[in-house]
């Protein structure tokens, strides 16, 4: 709280540092302040017409003028809490007030004698505090100006009761104002005689004023930091100099150059910080406007990426949800009973081919439009680059021998680390190794080679022989959807691929780049930075024996909640392929959560998306039930966005499956939820876990 009000603080003239700009223009003011009393100084005593206007006018523009800077500082302070502000504020009122009571008081402007019973000393009075009290409050203020905001306790009432304390210093400044006016009219007997030839008390208390003046310009100057409004103080302060100088010093009689130049000085003194100030809300009023601006766009920017993400959600989730039929079924076509046939085989893997191309295409538009909303969480921790580039050469040696490509790896038995995000490095690497080895020429290679850079950085190099890229080529090579030139080839692509790999490796801090030359091939090279070796992990402690689960206990029953009968039917011919497994289905979460209560399963099979209620909130439910808590929920969903897959498991899922069903991975992840009840079952020493289940052969009493 205290951080966020000292930044915004800083927009006040009071607490804005005054820079060479602003310095600049004051003392110019100063300097043209100067010349011209220098110029009106030999004439001070030049008899001028009486004006009678003259007084009440400038009284007036007077009164304005400090009435609107007391406001102005009177608001600074209730935002920014400093005794300071609440001082010089004061002040202005001060001068709005002894400035209305001089310009009642003087002789011949309202009556002959002034107003208030005034005689004619009074005026002359009123002056001398006026232009003595002003000077001591900018002493005060320059004493005060360093408080921070939280110097007076928050405690206090000018820290908690801003509007109280600004009620309070107004009250003070009418009181002691009524007591001068009081003490010049009615007690003027009481006071010395100003005003009379050759009056040395006059001298005195014009040199204490005067005095006092260059003290505030001394004070204000040694107080370091200069504010901006302190350099307009002293500004103030050396107009209030001359003015003194001019209309009490250097003239002889009221209405001579000398007293009309004074009272010009005095009306300048008021309009110099009035005149910043005004400036400075005109600026703060920009800024807010360009705020307002700012934060409509902003939020307008936001709005519009929430609803891309929540669009490639659902087009996510649209797309895999059929793709999961097509994939899954041609899958059990594969490898069901009896076997296809030999155009029935070519027919299936053209139809797999295809499905598992659009899957990619599906998750390289998503990963970039995840880059581009800024939506992408990445995990950056140091990592064993040549381990990771070992799985890349595993998994792409199979696409190297059907091409006839030999992949030679340099320096591999080095061991490198930087620190990035395991998956996306081996995204990343996958990409490059690939796109070698598509764009190979027949019996070509891809060469993989390791460096440690000048930076500390490590640089991995997939070098290939194709074709090469001329430089009109390399310079689209990272625009989306642009393949140079192989739509028609029979290469399959998206064109995207490597525009995701250069954001990716952005993003992990690094950099990318490519060297070809045509007919020779192409290098391209990504470079991360350099780590240490992480701290090996404690090895766990070996498990514990699992207990022989006898051959009456080995059925197991999976539920399956699901409200899509294709991919419902799906799971059931997969699931019919175990014997050791009994199927159950639920159509929505709440059917699902009444038959997981009635027969306790051994895994339950969750969809995200369920008609009623979501597939996370009926696993909440069953998670907060002892009798089905124990009991591990696989999410299997269309859903492949990372933020839906992260918020799903930390809710509480076992693991998390997307459409379309990849059978090995299905198959991995239910044989690691069952492997989990066995644990658990050894380390009771029973089984079945929940005697409470019904016989096999019995339908649930539902």
């Amino acid at each position: 709280m205290q951080s966020e009000l000292t930044k915004k603080s800083r927009v006040f003239v009071s607490t804005e540092l005054g820079g060479r700009r602003e310095t600049r223009s004051a003392l110019q003011v100063v300097l043209v302040s100067f010349a011209f009393f220098l110029a009106a100084a030999p004439f001070a005593k030049t008899q001028l017409v009486q004006v009678q206007a003259f007084i009440p006018s400038y009284a007036s523009a007077l009164v304005i003028c400090d009435l609107i800077t007391a406001v102005l500082l009177f608001g600074q302070f209730n935002f920014l809490r400093s005794r300071a502000l609440l001082v010089i504020a004061s002040g202005y009122l001060f001068n709005a007030a002894m400035a209305a009571l001089h310009s009642m008081t003087f002789p011949g402007v309202l009556s002959p004698t002034g107003l208030l019973g005034a005689g004619p000393q009074s005026a002359a009075w009123l002056y001398m505090f006026w232009h003595g009290g002003f000077p001591l409050i900018v002493i005060a203020y320059t004493f005060l100006k360093n408080e921070g905001p939280d110097a007076i306790g928050t405690g206090r009432l000018l820290h908690r009761y801003p509007t109280v304390a600004i009620l309070c210093s107004v009250a003070a400044v009418l009181s002691v104002t009524s007591g001068l006016a009081l003490l010049v009219t009615a007690g003027e007997g009481l006071l010395p005689i100003l005003i009379q030839a050759n009056s040395n008390f006059q001298h005195v208390i014009l040199s204490v004023c005067l005095v006092l003046s260059i003290v505030a310009i001394a004070a204000l100057w040694r107080r370091r930091p200069l504010m901006v409004l302190d350099l307009w103080l002293m500004v103030v302060m050396c107009a209030w100099l001359f003015e003194v100088a001019l209309s009490a010093v250097l003239n002889d009689h009221r209405y001579d150059l000398g007293w009309y130049a004074g009272r010009i000085y005095g009306l300048l003194a008021a309009a110099f910080l009035l005149v910043v100030l005004l400036i400075e809300n005109n600026r703060h009023y920009a800024r807010l406007v360009h705020m307002s601006e700012l934060e409509n766009t902003t939020s307008i920017a936001e709005a519009a990426n929430l609803a891309k993400s929540d669009f490639l959600s659902s087009m996510s989730h649209e797309l895999r949800t059929p793709l999961n039929a097509i994939l899954g079924f041609a899958q059990l076509m594969e490898t069901g009973l009896p076997e296809p046939t030999p155009t029935q085989k070519r027919n299936l893997a053209q139809i797999t081919k295809a499905g598992w191309y659009l899957l990619e295409l599906i998750n390289e538009i998503l990963d970039l439009a995840q880059i581009e909303t800024e939506k992408l969480q990445l995990s950056l921790e140091p990592m064993s680059l040549t381990e990771v580039a070992r799985e890349c050469q595993a998994m792409i040696d199979p696409l190297a021998q059907k091409r006839n490509i030999r992949v030679i790896v340099q320096n591999f038995e080095a061991a490198y680390f930087v620190t990035a995000d395991r998956t996306r490095v081996r995204q990343v690497l996958v990409n490059l190794l690939s796109n070698a080895i598509k764009y190979n020429r027949v019996g070509g290679t891809v060469e993989l080679d390791f460096t440690v850079t000048n930076e500390q950085h490590v640089r991995v190099s997939v070098r290939d022989t194709g074709e090469g890229l001329n430089s009109e080529k390399l310079i689209q090579l990272f625009q989306p959807f642009n393949r140079l030139g192989k739509e028609t080839g029979v290469e399959e692509g998206t064109g995207i691929g490597l525009v995701v790999s250069k954001r990716l490796v952005e993003l992990m801090g690094g950099k990318i780049g490519v060297e070809s030359t045509v007919g020779k091939g192409s290098l391209f090279w990504i470079e991360l930075k350099q780590t240490t070796e992480p701290l090996p992990v404690a090895p766990m402690a070996p498990p514990e024996a699992i207990a022989s689960v006898h051959a009456d206990a080995s059925l197991r029953t999976l539920l399956y909640v699901e409200d899509n009968p294709a991919n419902l039917m799906l799971v059931e011919d997969l699931i019919a392929r175990l014997p050791h497994i009994n199927l159950l289905s639920a159509t929505n979460g709440q059917r699902g959560i009444e038959i997981a209560r009635a027969t306790l399963p051994d895994v339950i099979l969750m969809d995200i998306n369920l008609p009623g209620i979501s597939g996370i909130q009926a696993m909440r439910i069953l998670a907060e039930d002892p009798a089905t808590a124990h009991i591990p929920v696989i999410a299997l969903s269309a859903n492949a966005i990372p933020r839906d897959i992260d918020s799903a498991l930390k809710a509480g899922f076992f693991g998390y499956l997307t459409k379309p069903i990849k059978i090995s991975k299905f198959m991995d992840t239910l044989d690691e939820a069952l492997k989990l009840l066995d644990s658990q079952s050894a380390r009771t020493n029973t089984f079945p876990l929940n005697p409470a289940r019904p016989a096999r052969d019995q339908p649930p009493q539902i």
